[in-house]
């Protein structure tokens, strides 16, 4: 029995209308996979000029910019400042004067990225990465007092979860944790900055709700933990 039928005959037509849609589809996607990331768009487009919670550059300091203006407003500023400040914004107004009425460069960012952006910004995100890349060795000992006491759960974490130490001990600097995981004394000799700061951007305990994700740590909390294991394992010293 023949398995294609002999009277179905090749349709140009349809044959190129699918291609298109193919093609269609697969520009989508790799405009998907190569769209940049919001920190990416932070570092390139943003942080010549401003900082993230460290002062005033050549424009403002953008920490907390999404409490201060809406995102309609910011929205409008990013494309085009000029166009705000001539429909006598009296806050684009104010901010030019303010800078010495040097205009914001337009941005030629589309609305999926600017509204990625503002997410970004308003999660603190410049400077969770900026902690992300930050040695373990250079935290203070405040820091590392801070990383410690999140540990053992004398101080809660900021989303909820569960310290530490329910599930981990961390050689003689905890010794009286769970046995539920692995003893972490030695995770900082393992994996290094780069790989504990990925482990904890991860998290460990599932939220009761999936469609949450897994917890997650503050940046300051991840950091603190991720000194206090570098300090207890002693690496360096």
């Amino acid at each position: 029995m023949p398995l294609t039928n002999p009277r179905r005959r090749f349709d140009p037509a349809t044959y190129l209308t699918t291609a298109i849609v193919c093609a269609a589809l697969w520009a989508g996607a790799a405009s998907l996979l190569t769209a940049a990331d919001p920190g990416t768009i932070f570092a390139r487009r943003c942080s010549a000029c401003h900082t993230f919670g460290r002062g005033t550059l050549v424009g403002p300091d953008l920490k907390g910019v999404t409490g201060r203006h809406t995102r309609t407003w910011l929205t409008s500023w990013i494309t085009s400042s000029g166009k705000l400040i001539l429909s006598g914004d009296a806050a684009a107004t104010e901010l030019f004067r303010r800078f010495r009425s040097i205009p914001m460069p337009d941005q030629a960012l589309s609305a999926s990225e600017i509204a990625a952006l503002l997410d970004y910004l308003a999660a603190d995100g410049p400077e969770t990465d900026a902690l992300k890349n930050r040695p373990a060795a250079s935290a203070t000992p405040t820091e590392v007092d801070l990383g410690r006491s999140l540990f053992v759960g004398q101080r809660a974490f900021a989303n909820g979860d569960v310290p530490c130490s329910a599930c981990h001990r961390a050689g003689d600097a905890v010794k009286y944790g769970g046995t539920l995981g692995p003893d972490l004394v030695a995770a900082y000799a393992r994996h290094r900055d780069r790989g504990l700061a990925a482990v904890l951007a991860r998290g460990c305990v599932p939220r009761a709700q999936p469609a949450l994700g897994a917890s997650t740590l503050t940046g300051h909390e991840a950091f603190a933990i991720r000194a206090f294991l570098h300090q207890s394992t002693g690496v360096g010293k």
